[in-house]
């Protein structure tokens, strides 16, 4: 009769048992759940506090390159109008021209460096005091002085501005969270004075022959025995890969005995203020903003999906060729013992020389360009000369049309068919020094001025007196070295977490 009782009582206690384990349960997963918000929180501040810390980076990352946009231009043309009264002084000088010459590269190595100074000192000096608005509750600012390091190329001329910093970001009030991250911007300014090859010497024969440059003498004398490091800056090291994707190299001198490729990569970026010589070919693709650099090459040199080119001078013993380009090269020499297949290229402000033949799709030279082509230049559809000077040796072919106009001057040696050149463009200071036996059709022969024709048989004896027409106070052969636009590059920030 007792067994009713003591099923009701065992359930009783069950029932207890199980509202005991699921509040402790519930006490778990609540501690849990406290626990894992607290967490959470934290991790939430301090996310917030790196969020302060990159908006510092921001804030001040603007604060320096609008300032360097702002007064680039100006500090560029001061020095230009200072290194132009240099030059004025300098002539005037009763000493030899090798004096001169080494005043004048004194002088622009000094004005190159006064515009880094002028940048430093007048616009960015205590910049980093100006007060950024925050919160109190999130709010950043500059935890260390700004430390300034100047970047030099080989010739010791001051390329470049590096500002480092390090910003502190804070989340909260009373117990702040506090992060800080350390940055690094670099300012690059193009040389004022572009580097350039002297004028070709008269030789009694032909004044216009490619100019002598050794190009083997010059690799030889810049071997490199000592290996470069990961990455050079500032160094005279060899290169102990033909094929390194990842190779990069500021301010330095690098000796490659086997040729050079760069497998991939943007050659604006990893190569500046630099060097190269090499015993075989260099392949190189991405020319993406390609910025003071010189490279010379017992072998060919080939150029993949250029995108702009500024002060880079190509000198090889064979053929330079642009592949899948179509953009500008300025304020450069390309320099082939062979030939060039220039592809889409607009030149500008150029000086170039071509042993043997040119050949391209479309063919642009402006500002201030010369060209000399020692046998045929080939054009398989248009090209546009404009306020530059052309010559070429042997025989002018142009698939389309050939426009020629302000102030422009073009010497053939060899074969001119006028029906492929646009005479209703030419304007008057415009001319076009050609062999009378050599062009057609021979109807156009004296109907324009701006058409000058001469003998065969004078042109036998002395072609230097129809080639010299193109050089002799041309545009591009007294084309200033000072570069008239700089090519800024964009400057670059690189930022570390702590």
């Amino acid at each position: 009769m007792q067994s009713p009782k003591n099923e009701k009582g065992y359930a009783l206690v069950i029932v207890l048992l199980v509202i005991v384990f699921i509040m402790i349960l519930s006490a778990v997963f609540m501690r849990g759940s406290i626990s894992n918000a607290k967490q959470q929180h934290i991790v939430d501040d301090n996310n917030l506090a790196y969020t302060a810390a990159e908006m510092g980076v921001d804030y001040y990352k603007w604060l320096y390159i609008n300032k360097f946009k702002a007064e680039r231009d100006k500090i560029w043309n001061d020095m230009k109008l200072a290194y132009e009264s240099d030059k004025v002084i300098i002539n005037k000088k009763s000493i030899t021209n090798e004096k001169k010459e080494e005043e004048l590269k004194q002088a622009a190595k000094n004005r190159q460096n006064q515009m880094v100074d002028q940048l430093l000192n007048l616009h960015f000096n205590n910049l980093e005091k100006t007060k950024p608005d925050t919160t109190d509750s999130l709010n950043y600012s500059i935890l260390e002085p700004i430390k300034y390091s100047r970047l030099t190329d080989t010739e010791n001329r001051d390329v470049g501005l590096i500002v480092k910093g390090k910003v502190l970001g804070e989340y909260g009030k009373g117990s702040k969270r506090a992060k800080n991250l350390d940055f690094e911007l670099m300012f690059d300014f193009p040389l004022l004075v572009r580097e350039g090859i002297s004028n070709p010497p008269n030789n009694g024969e032909n004044s216009l022959a490619i100019p002598v440059v050794n190009i083997k003498s010059l690799i030889e004398n810049n071997k490199q025995t000592k290996p470069c490091t990961t990455n050079p800056y500032n160094e005279k090291c060899l290169g102990q890969k033909s094929n390194d994707t990842h190779f990069t190299a500021i301010s330095s001198i690098v000796y490659f005995p086997v040729g050079y490729t760069k497998g991939n990569g943007n050659i604006g970026i990893d190569f500046k203020n630099t060097q190269i010589y090499s015993n075989a070919n260099i392949e190189l693709p991405n020319m993406n903003n390609m910025n003071n650099i010189t490279m010379y090459a017992d072998g060919n040199i080939e150029l993949k999906n250029l995108n702009g080119a500024n002060q880079a001078n190509l000198y090889t013993t064979g053929n330079i060729e642009f592949k899948n380009a179509s953009s500008v090269y300025s304020n450069s020499i390309l320099y082939a013992e062979k030939g060039i297949d220039g592809k889409n290229t607009e030149f500008k402000k150029m000086k170039i020389f071509v042993g043997g033949n040119y050949t391209g799709e479309k063919f642009a030279l402006t500002n201030n360009s010369i060209m000399i082509v020692d046998n045929e230049l080939k054009i398989e559809k248009a090209g546009s000369i404009q306020n530059s000077n052309l010559v070429v040796k042997g025989n002018i072919v142009i698939e389309k049309s050939l426009i020629i106009k302000d102030n422009s001057k073009v010497c053939v040696g060899g074969n001119i068919d006028f029906n492929k050149i646009n005479l209703k463009t030419i304007d008057s200071n415009s001319k076009i020094y050609f062999v009378e036996e050599k062009a057609k059709p021979r109807n156009v022969i004296g109907q324009y001025p701006n058409l000058i024709p001469m003998k065969e048989s004078v042109f036998q004896n002395n072609p230097k007196a129809l080639y010299d027409n193109c050089i002799g106070g041309g545009n591009g052969s007294e084309g200033p070295d000072i570069s008239d636009k700089p090519n800024w590059v964009p400057p670059k920030i690189d930022v570390t977490y702590n």
